[in-house]
């Protein structure tokens, strides 16, 4: 763009210049509101999962901890492998921070807040600059620690330190586990080839095949989002491992002693102890440790039980309760056991999810349940309606009338048996509202830009709005928009005209338009006349 030497360029074309080039660099460089919010969507749905798996190691290490503090011999039982779980758990939980404070500082290099993000007030849930690339880059390759070590190194260092610790877990208890227990032993070199894996520093190809350093993968061009979304992953990983890891030292300081010491009676119900009157009760009794070579004898009422299995026929409505005893083999202590059941009318649990009445045309969402049968079992009908099951729910259409009976029936023992019925009052859909939709969002609002109506995005909508009870899909058939000129312009479907979109280019702000003559069809067939829009251009 350099001018002719008698024709030299002067400072407002060289400004103009400079800026068509950062224009340019911008437009190459890209990246769609959409697929940062996606990094984002991603990130959150790992940072939860996160929680899950921290929920159940912390029930895992009450539960070990409980054991090691019980009595001296907990302590000498589960001493050494106690050791090896909260040296896990510290390792862990060091790069998990480290990780953390990491995305924190991109997150504070990205955004710039007043106040910076910390540990305490966490991650945003959406970036402002999450499509910066430029930033995560600098701060990996740029900036240095004390001694001159580039943050991308830092983290990679880390990282090695981490998988050479969880794949050499050096304990003399663990060594001598794995020498006696084959299957512990495959489990765990399975385990440590996994974490080989998953914590890898190794180069890779990019897409022209040219090698690239692991680090160079994670920050070289990427959108701060997606690096956000890829160290949190990292962090997933480091807490799945830890809860791996604390659980198999858990289970092999369990199983490195065990002793049956004590024999207990177990009564097992076949088929749950709520059952429907005229169903059968049956039950297993077992002993707590069994030998299939010496089965223990069961006695109920004085009398011997057949293989264990107790069974009954359900009588009386309410609670029943029986007792017992074992007799081990070579053995004359009588192990005694207590069972019960209840036994209850048939009936079924009738739940409208959305509201108290049925809409015509409309899918009518239902929870239906019956006690002590499973929920394939449930067979449900509605006399002059469609009925289906969805996600576990039953979705119910009717398509006519004043009143629909939903009826429950229940498969038992291969026999269909009545349950239960509801009846329902029926009305139809009511008639939505119209709103401009522009990029996602719904608007009533009075006053609008002009350019958002102008841009070819914006389309008319129908809607009963994001608090209504219920939310039924709804399509614009026609609309026509007044001007101030008293010109009229049709639109078909629910997309402004190009003759509207050219008449509306040239009214000037402040004029209002209307949005006239909407109709709409719903889930029902029913085409509607929606109440009108005026709207003021800015």
């Amino acid at each position: 763009m350099g001018g002719a030497k008698n024709c030299p360029e002067t400072p407002r074309q060289k400004m103009i210049g400079m800026m068509y080039l950062v224009l340019t660099a911008m437009l190459a460089l890209n990246v769609s509101a959409e697929i940062i919010n996606g990094f984002s969507t991603i990130r959150l749905s790992m940072e939860a999962s996160l929680q899950s798996t921290e929920a159940r190691t912390a029930e895992t290490l009450l539960q070990f901890r409980t054991e090691y503090e019980k009595d001296e011999a907990g302590r000498a039982k589960y001493g050494e492998w106690w050791a090896i779980a909260e040296s896990i758990k510290q390792k862990s939980d060091s790069f998990y921070y480290f990780i953390e404070d990491f995305k924190l500082e991109i997150a504070n290099r990205v955004d710039g807040p007043k106040e910076p993000y910390t540990r305490q007030t966490g991650m945003p849930i959406y970036m402002p600059g999450g499509g910066d690339t430029n930033k995560p880059h600098a701060y990996a390759f740029n900036e240095t620690d004390a001694n001159g070590m580039q943050n991308a190194d830092i983290l990679k260092k880390r990282m090695d330190e981490y998988r050479a610790y969880i794949t050499h877990v050096d304990s003399e208890c663990l060594m001598n586990k794995l020498e006696q227990d084959m299957n512990m032993k495959k489990q765990w070199d399975q385990m440590q080839h996994t974490f080989d894996i998953i914590f890898s520093t190794e180069g890779s190809k990019n897409q022209e095949g040219d090698s690239i350093t692991w680090a160079t993968g994670i920050f070289h061009e990427m959108p701060a989002s997606a690096v956000c979304a890829l160290l949190t992953k990292y962090q997933n990983d480091i807490k799945t491992t830890e809860n791996e890891l604390i659980n198999f030292m858990f289970t092999a300081a369990g199983a490195s002693q065990f002793v049956v010491n004590q024999i207990t009676a177990v009564v097992l119900p076949q088929n749950g102890e709520y059952v429907m009157q005229g169903q059968r009760y049956s039950a297993k009794i077992v002993s707590g440790a069994v030998d299939t070579l010496n089965l223990p004898q069961v006695f109920i009422g004085g009398k011997e039980i057949t293989n264990g299995l107790y069974e009954v026929t359900a009588s009386g409505v309410g609670e029943h309760t029986y007792n017992g005893y074992i007799l081990m083999p070579g053995d004359t202590t009588h192990y005694d056991f207590k069972g019960k059941y209840t036994v209850g009318v048939p009936s079924a649990t009738i739940a409208n999810l959305d509201m108290d009445l049925m809409y015509i045309g409309y899918n009518n969402r239902f929870s239906i349940s019956v006690p002590g049968v499973s929920a394939d079992k449930v067979k449900v009908e509605c006399p002059g309606a469609s009925v289906t099951k969805q996600n576990g729910d039953w979705v119910i259409v009717p398509k006519s009338g004043k009143t629909a009976e939903i009826i429950v029936k229940a498969e038992q023992n291969g026999k269909v048996s009545l349950m239960g019925s509801q009846k329902f009052r029926l009305k139809a859909l009511p008639s939505p509202e119209a709103y401009v939709s522009f990029g996602g969002q719904v608007s009533a609002a009075e006053k609008m830009q002009k350019s958002i109506l102008t841009s070819g995005q914006a389309t008319i909508v129908a809607s009963y709005g994001k608090d209504a009870a219920i939310q039924a899909k709804f399509t614009i058939s026609s609309f026509s928009v007044k001007f101030p000129n008293g010109q009229s312009k049709p639109c078909s479907g629910g997309r402004f005209s190009a003759d509207a979109i050219d008449l509306m280019k040239k009214v000037k702000p402040g004029n209002i338009i209307a949005i006239r003559d909407v109709k709409a069809k719903g889930p029902d067939g029913k085409e509607r006349d929606l109440r009108s829009l005026s709207i003021e251009l800015q």
